[in-house]
């Protein structure tokens, strides 16, 4: 006895139903990427951030000493470097404000692990403005991108292996000496100021200044300026290497069902497909090294998935040629 068909009214309610459910379905996918574009808003709005976590505030013109303001410009991971664009600012005493001048002669001592303590004076009368870049050292792993983080700073006093220990502790940045008229170093203290940064974008920055509390030569306590610095990638790049390593990985995954359905005769061999494997072999490549801040083949990242992925690619490639070479007929006259 054959089933009955159902009736008009039973099959107008699941249409209705599908339809619903259509919409439904529709609704959510919308929504979801409505949120996916709100993520990557505010994951760039929030990379470039930079934040003054402890230190010195900056003295202003109602105060007496020396502002100083320090912008990461540049970061150089495969080097292990990063570049500093320093300001310099007299307040009070130290301004001379009716020809915009250094009212008094100062040596500024900039420390670096990369090039060493390199000293400049600045006489009484010098113009102010202009700034200096600082290729300074830090501390990182750029193969672990885009979840690396570099550290600058100095060793704790207790580490058992400095070479080996995380540079934790604020290492010295600037030291500010006063020079009487022979040139020579006063033991007088300089008070010192500190702007926020303004950031550099792609990067999230952890700024912690203090003063030293021991004599640098001849300068009084509190004249060297000391910083510990971590800088992570920001929210915005970390966002654009999942979503391009996420994409890599459904394309591999697609290429794979295709191979899968022409090896066992699910759909027809067409030639031309083999073009489209070898172009997704090889356009992968100059994606992956194009990503932003991106370190040498080799991070941990390729090993995780982008050689899996152009295996995959590789192995789809082999499966379609193989499925041509088999089950395609030969040319006839």
């Amino acid at each position: 006895m054959s089933p009955s068909a159902p009736s008009p009214q039973t099959a107008e309610v699941a249409e209705r139903e599908r339809r619903s459910w259509r919409q439904w379905t529709a609704i959510v996918i919308g929504a979801l990427l409505v949120l996916v574009y709100l993520f990557s808003l505010a994951a760039y709005a929030e990379a470039g951030q930079s934040q003054l976590e402890t230190g010195p505030p900056a003295i202003g013109k109602d105060g007496d000493g020396v502002d100083f303001a320090f912008d990461l410009v540049a970061m150089d991971p495969a080097k292990n470097q990063m570049t500093l664009r320093m300001l310099v600012k007299p307040e009070g005493s130290f301004y001379n404000d009716q020809d915009v001048t250094f009212a008094k002669s100062l040596r500024l001592t900039v420390r670096s692990l990369t090039t060493g303590a390199v000293t400049r004076d600045i006489p009484a009368g010098t113009p102010v403005g202009g700034t200096a870049e600082l290729n300074v050292f830090i501390d990182g792993n750029p193969n672990t991108y885009p979840f690396d983080r570099y550290q600058y700073g100095q060793p704790p006093v207790d580490a058992v292996d400095p070479i080996e220990a995380q540079l934790s502790d604020p290492a010295p940045l600037v030291s500010v000496v006063e020079l009487g008229p022979d040139n020579q170093p006063l033991a007088v203290q300089i008070p010192i100021g500190v702007y926020p940064s303004g950031g550099l974008q792609g990067w999230k920055e952890d700024w912690q200044y203090s003063l030293s509390e021991q004599p640098v030569g001849q300068a009084a306590a509190g004249d060297t300026l000391m910083l510990q610095l971590v800088v992570k990638r920001g929210g915005g790049v970390l966002a654009f290497v999942l979503v391009v390593l996420g994409l890599m990985v459904v394309t591999a995954v697609l290429s794979a069902l295709v191979a899968r359905s022409v090896a066992r005769k699910r759909r027809p061999i067409e030639a031309t497909m083999a073009g489209w494997f070898a172009a997704l072999l090889f356009a992968l490549v100059p994606l992956r090294t194009n990503m932003p801040g991106a370190p040498p083949i080799g991070a941990w990242l390729d090993v995780a998935i982008f050689y899996w992925v152009e295996l995959a690619l590789l192995i789809a490639m082999a499966v379609f040629i193989g499925s041509w070479l088999r089950f395609r007929k030969p040319p006839t006259d």
